[in-house]
């Protein structure tokens, strides 16, 4: 997950995140009683020496802090928290290095026209290596997670473990009276559009030197 801002990947794609990892317990409990694992969900972080970027602006956190909202949502152990350069190309960089296969990424975050390319073979490797990309915080979503109150009330919480400037914008805990009524029984909506994984790069091109 590219969380440009650190808050924002927890608010969109902790639903989505969430759903993983419940399918990926799920897997694990037909095989065997006795396992420690967990999903290798990563997210990546646009922090440098001055602090770690937030819709409030740079915050200094440790490493421990600025992860801890992730923990919540099973993205752990800390070496799952990757730092990377805050540019579309710098983390599209950091998503090659870490052969990412499936990956969301915030709809608005394009590349600006003074960004480092990449040699050609780079384009080519994520072509292969990407299977599915989801856009969040999209404006055509075409697909979504409905959540319980129950689910959303983790994400809640995982918000809860930002810095207080952060988590004061967020309630604390969602309970069923104050969901929207719907008749499924999950009233908690996060949309995400799939985009096909050339298209993807192709929204990316201006990161590749051409072959």
């Amino acid at each position: 997950m590219v969380s440009p801002y650190l808050e924002e990947g927890i608010r969109h794609v902790g639903s989505a995140l969430l759903a993983l990892t419940t399918a990926f317990y799920g897997v694990l409990r037909t095989r065997t009683a006795d396992f420690f694992d967990y999903p290798h969900h990563f997210a990546f972080l646009d922090a440098n020496q001055t602090g770690v970027r937030t819709r409030l602006g740079r915050l200094a956190l440790e490493h421990a802090a600025m992860g801890a909202p992730w923990g919540g949502l099973d993205v752990w152990p800390d070496s799952n928290w990757i730092v990377s350069p805050g540019s579309a190309s710098g983390m599209l960089k950091k998503v090659f290095d870490w052969q990412i296969s499936r990956l969301f990424w915030p709809e608005n975050f394009v590349v600006e026209p003074d960004e480092p390319r990449y040699p050609a073979y780079v384009r080519r490797l994520l072509s292969t290596r990407l299977k599915t990309v989801y856009y969040y915080n999209t404006t055509a979503p075409t697909l979504a997670i409905h959540a319980t109150p129950q689910v959303e009330a983790l994400v809640c919480k995982s918000l809860q473990r930002l810095p207080e400037a952060l988590s004061t914008q967020y309630p604390m805990h969602p309970s069923p009276e104050s969901a929207p009524a719907t008749t499924d029984g999950f009233p908690y909506v996060a949309p995400y559009r799939q985009v096909g994984v050339v298209a993807f790069l192709e929204a990316m091109a201006r990161c590749f030197e051409t072959a």
